[in-house]
């Protein structure tokens, strides 16, 4: 044990005598992926250095896991109870299988007596966890050991080190076969590539992993379609596993039991995955807004000609017409026109040619409405579009927020369309409902849940300044009609509802609408280039934070 102590940097500056000292006063353990070393509230009998491997320090309290670091091999925990005698603040899970030695008590406070720079050297880690801490209280989740299945792997490596400015090491376990790899290439794009890997056992790969997370955040591991020993151990050290086919391998849905993923091994696809392992996911939300949300459409187009990627939509209302439209794969030409053609499809005011005369629960019964987005959108399920879409619902009965991620796109698009009084609402399941924009105009709060890690907003609700500025415009003295003061009222609730929620965004796009009035869709062309200007507005802010920001690695004192 003593050569293994003097690789530690603990120890490492210990003479050989002490190590001999110490030596009679450790115990080797070892805790393999998933398993607690000791649990918060715990009493502690003793502290850990970890030879190889991970672990994370933790709060699992109420079934949430909140983590506050990952450690390292050289790296200790488990003193501060030892030291105090309090009980565990923070519970400890193994990342990667990990080696450990531990030290008791009563064998520390000897150590501690006898030589004193042991003593100095906690104090010192003590201090530098103290501000990690401060600095970034609370961590996600990483996904820094990525298992691959597909020759493809190299391309996602090159994806995740464009989007974090960090090197990434792609370590073939058998994966990449005879594939030629311009590896040079690689090294300039910041991919790191190590062949060989198949010839370690499975019980080699934990340590040679650990070694890996201490000088990169990202190992991709390249492994074969066919299972072993070794594919199996890469899969269950992986924090995701990912086979890039139209169709997941049998053996892989049973043998990878968390964060699996099946990708198609296209240049669009494999983006859009490397911007989800890097925490680089963009949630767009379009809001409500009648034709101001024509808007939209010049956002979109800005976004796009700008390369600024939407990896999943929060739609309500207006927002999503063009939402499901832009998610089914239409482009923005094809959605300008059918824009143009809703003068006379869908505007409550000045007439419809899907006119079908409704009950006493609303003006218009919808069946014709229906249809004609089932037709626009071919009959589309949710699980068929490009990017992944969320429309939202209000039970009119309950006042709930009703969530579409499923289903016939078409029907979901009707009822979040639905406003009171004009069509009638849709029963779908157990629910009546009616516009989305009555809950959630803005569903912003959809995409923080679906885990977006930056969350832009599009919003055509004008705010009630510009309600009040836009009295000036009223020249004639004559009252609104019924139609006019049903869409106003929803209008004023909206933007009352967006100033009290207040939701975490990281951009908003605010198109100047004020001019526009609810039911102006014969303006398309000028509301389309307002969302182009505000857009523009934004690009700045939206570049800033998709920039590379790589971290500097914090290697064990």
């Amino acid at each position: 044990m003593r050569n293994d102590l003097r690789l530690i940097p603990f120890f490492s500056e210990l003479s050989d005598d002490v190590l001999g000292a110490i030596e009679k006063y450790c115990r080797r353990e070892h805790y393999s992926r998933g398993e607690l070393v000791f649990a918060e509230g715990d009493f502690g009998d003793r502290m850990y250095i970890i030879q190889s491997g991970q672990v994370k320090v933790v709060s699992e309290r109420n079934g949430s896991e909140r983590i506050f670091s990952y450690l390292n091999p050289g790296n200790f925990f488990g003193e501060t109870a030892l030291l105090t005698g309090e009980p565990r603040n923070a519970s400890v899970r193994v990342v990667i299988d990990s080696d450990l030695i531990s030290l008791g008590r009563q064998e520390l406070q000897e150590l501690i007596e006898q030589h004193p720079n042991m003593g100095v050297e906690i104090s010192r880690e003590l201090s530098r966890r103290l501000t990690r801490q401060l600095q970034s209280p609370v961590l996600q989740e990483e996904l820094n050991i990525v298992a691959v299945v597909g020759q493809q792997a190299p391309a996602l490596a090159e994806q995740v080190a464009m989007m974090t400015g960090e090197e990434v090491f792609v370590f073939d376990l058998g994966g990449l076969g005879a594939m030629p790899v311009d590896q040079a290439a690689l090294s300039q794009g910041g991919v790191q590539l190590a062949r060989g890997g198949q010839n370690l056992t499975a019980d080699e790969l934990p340590a040679r992993l650990s070694s890996l997370v201490q000088e990169y955040f990202w190992v991709v591991l390249a492994i074969p379609l066919r299972p072993s020993l070794l594919t199996i151990k890469a899969i269950d050290l992986a924090d995701v596993t990912i086979q890039l086919a139209d169709t997941a391998e049998r053996w892989l849905t049973q043998a990878a039991t968390r964060n699996f993923l099946v990708v198609k091994p296209e240049p669009k696809h494999i983006a859009r995955l490397a911007r989800k392992i890097a925490r680089r996911q963009v949630g767009l939300a379009l809001s409500s807004g009648g034709a101001r949300g024509l808007a939209h459409i010049g956002v979109l187009e800005v976004l796009e000609h700008e390369r600024i990627p939407v990896d999943m939509l929060a739609t309500a209302s207006m927002g999503s017409i063009i939402g499901s439209l832009y998610a089914s794969g239409k482009s923005l030409e094809e959605i300008t026109q059918i824009a143009r053609l809703m003068q006379r499809q869908v505007n409550p005011i000045k007439g419809f040619t899907i006119w079908d005369p409704g009950s006493r629960s609303g003006i218009v019964r919808g069946n014709k409405t229906l249809d004609y987005f089932r037709k626009i959108l071919q009959g589309k399920n949710f699980q068929e579009l490009e990017i992944p879409l969320t429309v939202v619902a209000c039970d009119v009965i309950t006042g709930e927020e009703v969530l579409f991620r499923a289903g016939p796109v078409a029907d979901a698009v009707r009822a979040s369309m639905s406003m009171i009084g004009i069509f009638e609402p849709p029963k779908i399941g157990d629910h009546f409902l009616v516009d989305g924009g009555t809950v959630n105009p803005v569903p912003t709060s959809i995409l923080k849940d679906n885990h977006a890690d930056v969350i832009v907003a599009s919003n055509v609700i004008p705010g009630l300044p510009e309600r009040i500025h836009r009295k000036e415009q009223l020249k004639t003295g004559k009252a609104p009609g019924v139609v006019s003061i049903i869409l106003g009222a929803l209008e004023i609730m909206e933007s009352e509802i967006i100033r009290s929620r207040g939701e975490a965004i990281d951009v908003m796009i605010t198109p100047d609408v004020a001019q526009f009035s609810i039911s102006d869709f014969d303006r398309v062309d000028d509301i389309i280039q307002v969302g182009r200007e505000a857009a523009q507005r934004a690009l700045p802010q939206l570049r800033q934070l998709l920039a590379p920001h790589p971290r500097v690695k914090a290697y064990a004192a």
